[in-house]
């Protein structure tokens, strides 16, 4: 069936028509695609709103799949064949539904009111279809004196790139149009008309260079004749394309008009402090100005859209049925109602049936305020008092309790009414009462407001007997009944707790500054002030009073260990703690008594004591510490010092098979040379006497001395020297090459390597070790993938397994090398080295990765190889395992993941 319609291998190219491309034409087609874009993607975004929302999509999708339609024709007669071409009239003419129809679908989706990934995606399925569908139904009408088939490759592709361009070129124009004003409205339109107008030019010249008419006599000419012809089709097409171009310049020009009006008419309404709104007919809003938008405390796309009467509050709805202006409450969306004057007018039809009506709000909130204050202001002190956080008690020059709040309620346990009319002394404990009258007539005879102070402390007395300490502040209030007293209680508890607790606090540090085994000092400028007695004996002082006497220069010697002067470092470090509020570092400090001297750790702070800035020092002797570092230094190094050894062990062995399988080559290489010396020698002689002969005519001599060197033998037998020699020179490259490539020298240390390399490398670099002894089979991987490791140390890795199955071999055996993905987990691989050896005993298995565990014998390694190989697998993150039965052989298995970040 697709043998119908796509090239096969019984296509005969060489009968298909040479072509060529009117490029004029080609260019026109194009702009009128991008055009018509253009003209429905604005069409759509300015007028499909509303009631004629279906009538604008309509024709912005006529425009947009006539451009399409037109476009593809103007493409089809810019094609150009070497033959006789004409169309089918029903089918060119039906072509043209398709891309209506999804341009409808598309232009309905990114219209809508929510447009997601989905919606565009869809849409641009849908565009992409619609085009192509009328593309390869248009290209069915042509009738020529042949068939047409498809390259399939490129017919796919010209779908794909109508799909991919058609919703970049709505997402383009969904993106931008949720931008505001006119400007952004254009923009997002010509751009995605130009992508649009792009998808659709793309798909239709990608789709002709996958279409091939081949000649054929099977067809002969009737399908032709019976078509329409090219310059008819060009007559419907000019015709098309110019009503596409007067529509769509004429509703540009329109459009630009109205927008101009717009945009008047939106500055007058931006410039007004008033709010806005416009309504249709069913009283839904359309428009609404910025002020509006601020007296609603929204957005202008939350208003659009809703009942004009869900934002009004009113107790009579009936006024706003016409013409009207009234005071009511604009209900805002976080519930608040704002006081607004509205003015109201509705615009009829001849009919007098209402079109459009719109609003006026002026915000009358300050004017309300002001009544309210006015009707509030009564009760303004009474609100004041309860608002205030403290308790509060007024009383008359009696000290009768007049008035009290809710929070005096809370504090006392007692209720207003309990309260009202009582003597202030209910309140007051014994030891308090001379206390509050004493206070009460001073404030008397002065009356003025007096601040909550600790010279007014005193304890009141709750309802059930409990005694709770206060401080009190008066204020004066001359009222016409005279002068009242407002008391001011603020419960100071939890601070008499917080000074409780301050003072165990103190108690608590001092405990701890006099115990502690560090030193702990302050000091000023002027010197110490005070230390423990940790200080004295660290620093060798018999008492405080001679610490006080010293200098922090005298606990120093003239140089740290750093080499510097210990003033100069001093001053150094106190600057930092005093910079950074506390500042920690090591130092070398001296004894008074006995000179010595010891490392301490010291940590300098600065702080405010009594309005004066001090430094806080502790010193802990570290001296214990500094020693366990430095046993801890010698351990390290002696480390060192072996891994270092078994390195030297390794380059021995290196270099010894190195040095062995270089000795051949260069050995025959020495030899050939020596021969080719004398052969040399013996082909300047005989030349030396053929220029004789020719001087003398004597060839007979010359012939005989090739005899006698046997010449023919001798120009044999020296390129077979050359070939030998080369031979053994490109063995020692090759050594050198695989001795390079086992030690990556130069290379960044983790990188993607071929494991299989490594070990081919490596293998030639121990071949020495092996070779006489056993036999290696190699099991690689075809399909093993590169790694991310440090290459050199898995060949070091490689290398001492390889090494220890060759020294575990005491005659004739086998090693096996395997490669392989790991069967358990497709990220990984595995590297197996197997050999036929002695095998390790069971007891030894467990012990054969501690550093300095061997069972070779004395001389033979440090112990420490198989230790490094299972540090290096560890840091590539794999794991190293061993199977051995003594008598058997060993396995050791490698496992290293492919993926891993550098270690």
């Amino acid at each position: 069936m697709l043998d119908l319609f796509f090239l096969n291998s019984l296509t005969d190219m060489t009968l298909a028509y040479d072509r060529s491309y009117n490029i004029p034409m080609v260019i026109v087609s194009v702009l009128i695609a991008i055009f018509a874009s253009f003209c429905s993607l604005e069409m759509v975004d300015r007028l499909a709103r509303g009631d004629q929302r279906y009538l604008w999509l309509s024709i912005g999708a006529l425009i947009l799949g006539g451009g399409v339609w037109a476009m593809h024709f103007i493409g089809m007669l810019a094609f150009q064949l070497d033959c006789e071409v004409t169309y089918d009239p029903w089918i060119t003419g039906l072509s043209v539904l398709p891309g209506i129809f999804a341009a409808a679908v598309a232009l309905n989706i990114v219209t809508s009111k929510k447009v997601t990934l989905n919606k565009l995606l869809l849409s641009g399925i849908v565009m992409a279809s619609g085009i192509g569908l009328m593309h390869y139904s248009g290209m069915a009408a042509i009738r020529l004196d042949g068939i047409l088939r498809y390259n399939l490759n490129l017919f796919i592709l010209s779908l794909a790139a109508a799909v991919c361009l058609s919703v970049a070129a709505l997402s383009i124009k969904t993106f931008l149009s949720g931008l505001t004003g006119i400007t952004s409205s254009f923009v997002s339109s010509l751009m995605g008309g130009s992508v649009l107008g792009g998808a659709i030019s793309s798909m239709h010249y990608i789709a002709m260079e996958a279409a091939y008419f081949v000649h054929t006599q099977a067809n002969g000419d009737a399908r032709v004749i019976a078509a329409t012809s090219p310059n008819v089709l060009a007559i419907a097409v000019i015709c098309i394309a110019v009503l596409l171009i007067f529509s769509g310049l004429m509703f540009t020009y329109l459009g630009m008009k109205i927008a101009h009006v717009r945009t008047r008419i939106n500055a007058i309404l931006a410039s007004t402090n008033q709010g806005f709104v416009m309504m249709d007919r069913d009283g839904i809003i359309t428009e609404c100005n910025q002020a509006m938008v601020s007296l609603m405390s929204t957005d202008k796309q939350s208003l659009v859209g809703t009942f004009y009467r869900d934002l009004i509050s009113t107790d009579n709805n009936s006024v706003m049925q016409a013409n009207y202006r009234m005071e009511a409450r604009l209900k805002r969306p976080d519930g608040s109602l704002l006081p607004c004057l509205i003015d109201s007018n509705s615009i009829t039809d001849d009919s007098g049936e209402r079109m459009y009506s719109f609003a006026l709000f002026s915000d009358i909130s300050e004017r309300i305020a002001d009544e309210t204050e006015l009707r509030e202001s009564e009760t303004q002190f009474r609100a004041l008092l309860e608002s205030t956080p403290d308790p509060m008690v007024i009383l008359n020059s009696y000290g009768l309790i007049g008035i009290v709040n809710h929070q005096a309620e809370d504090l006392l346990g007692y209720s207003k009414n309990e309260l009202l009319g009582e003597p202030i002394d209910i309140l007051l404990t014994d030891e308090s009462h001379h206390i509050f009258a004493k206070l009460r007539e001073n404030y008397i005879g002065n009356a003025q407001a007096r601040p909550v102070g600790k010279q007014q402390e005193l304890r009141v007395k709750t309802k059930e007997g409990r005694g709770i300490p206060v401080e009190v502040s008066f204020s004066p209030i001359n009222t016409s009944k005279g002068l009242l007293i407002a008391a001011a209680l603020r419960d100071i508890s939890q601070r008499k707790m917080a000074e409780s607790a301050l003072a165990r606090s103190e108690i608590k540090f001092r405990t701890l500054y006099v115990s502690t085994s560090e030193a702990v000092m302050l000091w000023d400028e002027r010197g110490f002030f005070d230390c423990n007695d940790a200080t004295l004996a660290i620093f060798g002082c018999a008492t405080k009073e001679e610490f006080y006497t010293k200098q922090p220069s005298d606990f120093s010697p003239p140089q740290q260990p750093c080499g510097r002067n210990s003033s100069d470092c001093s001053k150094e470090l106190i600057a930092k703690a005093l910079e950074q509020g506390s500042h920690s570092f090591e130092w070398l400090h001296r004894r008074i008594d006995n000179g010595k001297y010891f490392s301490a750790e010291v940590v300098l702070s600065s702080m405010e004591l009594d309005g004066k800035l001090v430094l806080l020092g502790t010193v802990r002797d570290i001296t214990d510490r500094k020693q366990y570092e430095e046993k801890l230094l010698q351990l390290a190094e002696a480390k060192s010092q072996l891994l270092q050894s078994e390195k030297m062990a390794t380059i021995g062995q290196l270099a010894a098979g190195v040095a062995h399988e270089l000795n051949n080559p260069i050995a025959f290489v020495y030899s050939n040379l020596g021969t080719f010396e004398s052969y040399v020698k013996d082909i300047l002689e005989i030349t030396a006497a053929c220029q004789t002969g020719l001087h003398h005519d004597d060839l007979a001599n010359v012939i005989a001395l090739q005899a006698e060197k046997n010449f023919e033998y001798l120009k044999s037998d020296i390129f077979e020297l050359i070939t030998e020699s080369k031979d053994g020179i490109t063995r020692m490259r090759k050594i050198v090459e695989d001795l390079k490539n086992f030690s990556r020298v130069g290379e960044p240390d983790w990188q993607s390597a071929d494991l299989q390399k490594g070990l081919e490398s490596t293998l030639n670099i121990v071949w020495n070790e092996l070779k006489y002894k056993c036999l290696v089979t190699k099991n690689y991987s075809d399909d093993l993938p590169q790694i991310r490791c440090i290459a050199s140390q898995l060949n070091q890795v490689f290398m001492n397994l390889l090494v220890n199955a060759g020294h575990a071999i005491e005659r004739k055996g086998e090693i096996t090398i395997t490669t392989r993905v790991c069967p358990s987990d497709n990220t990984a691989i595995q590297v197996l080295i197997a050999d036929t050896g002695a095998g390790i005993p069971p007891e030894n298995l467990k012990r054969i990765f501690d550093p300095f565990f061997t069972t070779k014998p004395v001389g033979q390694g440090t112990g420490l190889g198989l230790s490094i190989t299972w540090g290096i697998i560890a840091k590539h993150h794999g794991t190293i395992e061993v199977d051995s039965t003594v008598g058997v052989g060993s396995t050791f298995t490698i496992t290293l993941p492919v993926d891993q970040y550098d270690a």
